[in-house]
């Protein structure tokens, strides 16, 4: 049982009489400037809505703000209330995977409350709060009676990437124990500094990137995840000007680092001297891509000591084990470190629970107070199994222990059994990325099951992809893992399916490529790609004929001859202020929302078609009508 002097509620309120004005968060914006957030403030504001909270029925309360520190006072105000807390995306009502999975949430929580800026349709019977301003910092303490340490503090919904979101059960207890953990493992002092741009909707935003650094009393700064995305230097710019001692993401934001950082003048003004937790974890984390980022940051004065991998999920409340990384391996893995404080570790048979030797692999199972007692009302069967009396949470991922070190090795499920041998999706990932550099973005290796069972790795190409291209990324694969692919599929950035935190679907990939998603790819055999895919996505005429307009529009703004449907937009060098200003050329035409993101997350001119034809169905416009008001502007007419 965790004392409640560690609960973060009571550290709030503790740092709140001893420090009320020192900082606790600050917000920095596109302008550099910053807007900070006090622990007076921060307590005084959230108890002032912890009280309207205990008006507004017995339920979870759904958190639907943008990163920032409303989210922030939001989520230490259903703390305090006693009321679960459900992070959530804000909606984005031109994505229809997102308004799906946020509809799935609202049926499977049932929220009573939803915390949000403004008002959305489809949340049932909720009511809806806003965060208080300033107004309310001098709000009195407001903490209910009754209030149990192991009640529900957070219904964390996982990101999706190995099967549909259920919501993990967190409760106070163990954000409590884990969150201590994490400043123990990460050697978090009172001169320590931290810095977050992660979505706080996800485990390791909120945990790590939000109340870690409550836990060890340190203040934090938070980037929105946008402002990193569109311009990732801007990170390790913060991290120069702000003293930032803390800090990480997953694999891919240091890969991003590195491609952004064409020349030396990229890296003029940057000091990472002070950087000494570079913390990398979420995915799995790869030594090519730390060995890469040290080489390119060095001149900046980046330690690669500093990198810190780490592993954990959602059902352990975030963190399993953490350590400094030793330098490069001669087999290429990373170890993800030591358990940390409280967690107990051991690698299994997965099909008879029995314990694996030292450095064999296994499933991972973990024991301690920071896991978690299962899903919101899901079935939690197969979750846990038992060892020596003990109840285990069984991970579903893969890996082995040494020296008392645990190296993850992939998900039990992205395991490619091929003519007797396994093979770890990420393992076979690795050769191919590594041949084509900066040029490679996102893969996906799979295993298309049949009469002749086949490998296949579909990857993400900057510029020109060619057959023969396909060709050398097979033999770099075949070289790399032993593993001969049936067949290289060459895609546009953006194509292959990631979870909002970053993680790729490669189940999802599978179902798209079987669905003929990709009939336009470049492949190193035609005729075995024309047996596995179904052939090309079915377009409905609406679809095709806008296609042709968007692509007619990004060739105007790039001022070149001619866009195919499945070009690639950043291959054509659509960049944000050209999407914009193709998004608001073609809503001017049609009279039609056409959303920036829409046009900023997919991959070429056919899939912008499709996901906004799909938003406007989804709003209640008649297919016909999309299809008479793009046919008006093709011809040239006026837009009714």
């Amino acid at each position: 049982m965790i004392e409640r002097a560690h609960l973060l509620v009571d550290i709030l309120r503790s740092r709140a009489e001893r420090e009320p004005d020192a900082t606790a968060y600050e917000l920095v914006g596109r302008d550099g400037q910053t807007t900070e957030l006090s622990y007076g403030s921060l307590a005084g504001r959230a108890s002032a809505l912890a009280g309207q909270l205990t008006r507004c029925g017995d339920g979870p309360a759904l958190l639907l703000y943008p990163a920032g520190l409303e989210y922030v006072v939001a989520v230490f105000a259903a703390f305090l209330a006693g009321r679960p807390v459900i992070p959530a995306y804000p909606p984005n009502q031109s994505s229809l995977p997102d308004r799906a999975r946020l509809a799935g949430i609202v049926e499977d929580a049932r929220p009573s409350v939803v915390l949000a800026p403004e008002q959305h349709a489809g949340m049932g019977e909720a009511s809806f709060l806003t965060v208080p301003g300033v107004e309310a910092e001098g709000t009195n303490w407001f903490r209910p009676p009754g209030a149990a340490d192991q009640q529900v503090g957070i219904i964390q919904y996982t990101s999706g990437s190995t099967g549909n979101p259920r919501g993990v059960l967190v409760r106070h207890d163990s954000i409590a124990a884990n969150t201590a953990a994490i400043a123990q493992a990460f050697g978090l002092s009172e001169s320590s500094r931290g810095m977050t741009w992660l979505p706080p909707y996800h485990d390791m935003g909120l945990i790590g990137g939000l109340l870690a650094p409550m836990s060890a009393g340190i203040p934090v700064r938070i980037m929105p995840p946008e402002d990193f995305l569109k311009a990732p230097l801007s990170w390790l710019r913060q991290i120069t000007e702000h003293g930032v001692t803390v800090s990480g993401g997953p694999d891919f934001a240091y890969q991003l680092c590195v491609r952004r950082a064409h020349d030396d003048a990229s890296l003029e003004g940057l000091d990472l001297s002070g950087w000494s937790v570079a913390f990398s974890g979420g995915e799995t984390v790869k030594q090519q891509t730390m060995e890469a980022f040290a080489r390119r940051f060095a001149p900046a004065g980046f330690d690669p000591g500093a990198f810190v991998p780490c592993y954990g999920l959602a059902e352990a409340t975030l963190i399993v084990s953490a350590g400094h990384w030793a330098g490069p391996t001669s087999d290429g893995t990373a170890s993800c470190g030591a358990p940390v404080d409280g967690q107990r570790v051991t690698v299994v048979d997965p099909d008879t629970g029995a314990p694996r030797q030292e450095g064999q692999e296994g499933e991972i199972w973990i024991a301690g107070p920071h896991i978690t007692p299962g899903y919101h009302r899901a079935d939690s069967t197969g979750l846990f199994g038992e060892l020596d009396g003990e109840t285990y949470l069984r991970t579903g991922d893969l890996g082995y222990l040494r020296a008392g070190e645990l190296t993850v090795t992939g998900r039990a499920k992205d395991v490619i059994v091929f003519r007797g041998a396994n093979h770890h999706a990420s393992d076979v990932e690795a050769p191919a990325l590594e041949l084509l550099g900066r040029r490679g973005g996102t893969a996906a290796a799979f295993l298309v099951d049949g009469p002749s069972a086949c490998p296949v790795l579909v990857m993400e190409v900057r510029g020109e992809r060619t057959s023969e291209l396909a060709a050398r990324v097979r033999a770099a694969v075949l070289a790399g893992t032993g593993l001969p692919l049936g067949l290289v599929v060459l895609v546009p950035p953006r194509a292959v399916p990631r979870t909002s935190s970053g993680k790729v679907r490669r189940s999802h990939c599978r179902e798209k490529f079987l669905a003929g998603a990709y009939a336009d790819a470049i492949v190193d055999d035609p005729e075995r790609f024309g047996e596995l895919s179904a052939g090309g996505p079915s377009l409905s005429a609406a679809t095709d004929e806008l296609t042709t307009l968007i692509c007619g529009i990004v060739a105007a703004v790039r001022d070149i001859p001619e866009c195919r449907p499945t070009d690639g937009l950043i291959d054509l060098g659509l960049d944000s202020v050209l999407a914009a200003e193709a998004a608001a050329v073609l809503e001017d035409a049609l009279q039609l929302p056409v959303p920036l993101g829409t046009v900023l997350s997919a991959a070429n001119p056919q899939d912008v078609a499709n996901e906004l034809v799909k938003g406007w169905l989804a709003d209640g416009r008649a297919e016909d009508a999309v299809l008479d008001r793009v046919l008006t502007v093709i011809k040239g007419e006026a837009a009714a």
